[in-house]
């Protein structure tokens, strides 16, 4: 198999599963009014995701998931016939997906499996992929000469460890000579196994804080200087694909990042950044990123074997001092190669492993394919054809799919990108069209121009305000201020919607159409490979306003709606 091969036989399988269900659902809401069942479906799509939100909390295997999961269909359909069948079925998928995976471990991102090393070391593998490793530094001298190369020229006394992971740059820090170390990590489970798994248990230590918390929301809440930020070797970088979008760390390495990362510093300090650079132009691209923060003169790197990582990249103020002190460490460290032509990271460009702006090939054959499969179901197996698509409904479903993806990421950059935020703001978006759905039916509101008009308008303001102002707020009035003016374009659409939804005569036409505008709205999502996550709400704009003009032209259909 090709990996888009393979892309397409996991969409094809999910897509098979979700036939029925979506049948099933169209045929009930037949026999409710249109925003009644509308309003039902969101409801169950709420409880849904607050059910996500509790099963990742505690860490459910997959088993898990297949249990509840079957408990609802069997209390759905409990009455009808061939129920023992059904659940006989339902019992032979919990116990095979259990016995599966009973060597899987689960945190909120990802499964995760262990396997102890020659060296009494221990390695992480998230979804079967080599992540990380627990060494045991006894039984490595090499590998503790490498981690601890910096602290041969440095003596820091306050160190941030970003993407502490099982602690192997904790232990080496508090080796080190460290008086206090803040270790942040956003993974949970990875974190417990550093407790218990790690041969030197680095976190058994007063001198340790440690954080679950996304780099980039420790970072702007955090308040001291630090000697030293070492960041650790965060993803899987040799072994996942470099055409990846956006991941964990992302925002990690961008311009912005490294900024707050200086402002964090004391005088004389330095950032450590560790890094599996798979291909030179990514080192090319790390490197510039340093310099447009810290400068050509505060800025050296190394180049390693490459075990575990094989990029070390050093800058910050403190560096002038070190060289001027110590010879060797001027013939250790590389300055900087001349200027390179390559686009950086930032946080509204944060795609780490694209090697240009532009949507790469592998991912255009696989949406090309994705979409046609896509739409070809809903054509097939929906009452949906041709010639009955709305396009009111098409044209808001294509927006709508751009502004929840320009939520979830504007969140994940102002509070995290951890599986509490997205599960925060799905649940958000879901109780804003509750909102919408309760203040058309109450209200009576009838005519949707005038949503149309503020939608417009906040969609306007959010591309030109800078969302950084938001990063220089306290906590809560960043979340209140930032939740309020983000929800307003959901606002104005969920009201749209609803208010056409309850005027409609074919709910079920309604929806398919408004899932086929999704459909192509998630590939006008990737357009932000090119001109940036901000240019997200200007697509969604072009959408919104063709849908206006649309209902503006359709005097038969705003008439209806009246």
């Amino acid at each position: 198999f090709t990996i888009t091969q393979l892309i397409g036989l996991i969409f094809a399988l999910t897509v098979m599963i979700f036939i029925p269900i979506g049948q099933k659902t169209g045929k009930l809401m037949q026999g409710f009014g249109p925003l009644y069942g509308y309003t039902m479906n969101i409801l169950g799509s709420l409880l849904g995701v607050i059910g996500f939100g509790i099963l990742a909390f505690f860490h459910a295997p997959a088993y898990i998931w297949f249990l509840v999961a079957g408990l609802i269909i069997i209390s759905v359909n409990y009455r009808k016939q061939g129920f023992i069948l059904s659940l006989l079925v339902i019992a032979a998928i919990v116990f095979i997906v259990g016995l599966s995976e009973k060597e899987i471990l689960w945190s909120p991102y990802y499964s995760i499996t262990l396997r102890k090393t020659e060296n009494k070391g221990v390695a992480i593998y998230i979804n079967q992929l080599f992540h990380q490793k627990a060494v045991n530094f006894e039984e490595e001298p090499a590998t503790y000469e490498k981690y601890m190369l910096t602290y041969r020229w440095f003596r820091p006394k306050r160190v941030l460890i970003i993407g502490s992971g099982t602690g192997n740059d904790v232990w080496v820090a508090r080796k080190a000579g460290a008086e206090h170390i803040d270790a942040v990590e956003i993974d949970p489970l990875i974190l417990k196994l550093g407790y218990s798994e790690h041969p030197q248990h680095p976190y058994d230590s007063d001198k340790v804080r440690v954080f679950v918390d996304d780099a980039r929301s420790f970072m702007h809440r955090v308040h001291g200087e630090y000697d030293m930020i070492v960041y650790g070797t965060l993803d899987s970088h040799a072994t996942l694909s470099v055409t990846s979008s956006i991941r964990l760390d992302n925002y990690v390495y961008t311009q912005e990042a490294l900024q707050e990362a200086r402002h964090l510093l004391a005088p004389e300090g330095v950032v450590v950044l560790l890094f599996s650079v798979p291909t030179e132009w990514l080192a090319v691209r790390l490197l510039e990123t340093a310099r447009s923060v810290f400068g050509s003169q505060d800025t050296r790197y190394i180049i390693m074997d490459e075990y575990l990582f094989n990029l070390m990249i050093i800058a910050g103020p403190g560096i002038k001092g070190a060289l001027a002190a110590n010879e060797s460490l001027s013939n250790s460290l590389s300055s900087l190669p001349a200027r390179a032509n390559i686009t950086i990271p930032t946080d509204d460009w944060p795609y780490l492993y694209l090697t240009r702006r532009g949507i790469p090939h592998l991912y255009l054959s696989s949406l090309i394919f994705l979409i046609c499969f896509s739409v070809l179901a809903i054509l097939i197996f929906s009452p949906l054809k041709p010639g009955k698509i709305n396009p009111l409904f098409f044209l808001l479903g294509c927006g709508f799919l751009l502004l929840e993806t320009k939520s979830v990421t504007t969140f994940s950059l102002l509070f995290g990108s951890t599986w509490i935020v997205n599960a925060v703001v799905f649940i958000a978006i879901l109780a804003i069209a509750l909102l919408a759905n309760w203040l058309v039916k109450s209200r009576q509101l009838k005519n949707p121009r005038w949503f149309f008009g503020g939608l417009i308008l906040s969609l306007i303001f959010l591309y030109f305000f800078p969302i950084t102002n938001f990063l220089r707020l306290g906590f809560f009035i960043k979340i209140l201020s930032a939740s309020i003016l983000l929800a307003l374009p959901i606002l104005f659409t969920s009201l749209i919607f609803a208010i056409l939804i309850k005027g409609t005569k074919d709910a079920g036409i309604a929806l398919g159409s408004n899932l086929l505008g999704a459909v192509i709205g998630g590939f006008f999502e990737y357009t932000s490979m090119i001109w940036g996550l901000n240019a997200l709400y200007l697509v969604a704009l072009g959408w919104y306003i063709i849908a206006a003009f649309y209902l503006m032209r359709n005097r038969s259909l705003a008439i209806s709606v009246k």
